[in-house]
């Protein structure tokens, strides 16, 4: 996930490179720091105003996801239920109380022990469910902030290339650099656009993505616990899970897709 990430950011900017050096441009012309933090920093502002505390600093964190995705091995945490589900089937659910301190997942750790004290198997799914779902409203609403941030950038953008013209304007004594003046002012024009298109949209699209994969997984674990619960047999569980997983694949290429 992280190499696609680059990738694509690698690839955006290199067209973007490549199409200047075919136009014959200048590439000082596109260098201007005092637009680029105008813009960055506006932008910024911006999406701290709107913004609450928590929201802001839980966007701030989801940043990492981009290193190191929430997202373990599918057939890994498949067999790892698989074998609760023969613990609980062969030796009752009792058993499964010694492993619940080493369980570090929270969700995981939450439902093993409402197992253990014998929790009806239907309130366990909807406990566990609610506790997803407003995790993921939590997650979603973090991830906004990055939409948030590249609907604001172009417009800073287009407010630095007015303060640009304005400048300008006001030293047109010297026709000799109106030319470079005009020219350099609508640069934050094009970091407005560029981050918010090149960094900002993709980096929230791709925390969505990684959210969606997480709700998927956690319903599927959550599905495997309840079944653990009603005391089905293993087999049954891991063909159960084996299959949620495969549907699950293909609903993930097909958001990925549209």
């Amino acid at each position: 996930m992280f190499f696609m990430s680059i990738f694509g950011l690698g690839l955006a900017i290199t067209s973007l490179f490549l199409g200047r050096l075919l136009e014959s441009t200048s590439y000082t012309v596109g260098v201007q720091l005092g637009a680029f933090f105008l813009v960055f920093g506006g932008t910024l502002g911006a999406v701290i105003a709107q913004s609450s505390k928590k929201d802001f600093s839980m966007g701030m964190q989801l940043l990492h996801w981009l290193f190191h995705p929430p997202i373990s091995d599918r057939e890994e945490r498949i067999q790892e239920i698989v074998g609760w589900a023969r613990i609980a089937h062969k030796d009752g659910t009792l058993q499964l109380d010694r492993l619940a301190d080493a369980i570090s997942d929270p969700l995981l750790k939450n439902g093993i022990e409402m197992i253990v004290d014998r929790y009806d198997p239907e309130y366990i799914r909807d406990t566990l469910l609610t506790d997803v779902h407003i995790r993921d409203a939590r997650l979603r609403q973090a991830a906004k902030m990055w939409e948030s941030a590249g609907a604001y950038a172009p417009t800073i953008g287009i407010l630095g290339s007015v303060i640009g013209l304005l400048q300008v304007v006001n030293g047109m004594d010297d026709a000799s650099k109106l030319g470079a003046g005009i020219a350099a002012s609508f640069v934050a024009t094009i970091y407005g656009l560029a981050l918010a298109n090149l960094v900002f949209l993709p980096l929230a699209a791709k925390l969505r993505a990684i959210i969606f994969e997480l709700t998927l997984r956690d319903e599927m674990r959550i599905e495997g616990l309840t079944m653990i619960a009603q005391n089905k047999q293993p087999r049954l569980i891991e063909r159960a899970l084996v299959a949620a997983g495969e549907k699950a694949n293909n609903v993930i290429h097909i958001q990925r897709a549209a």
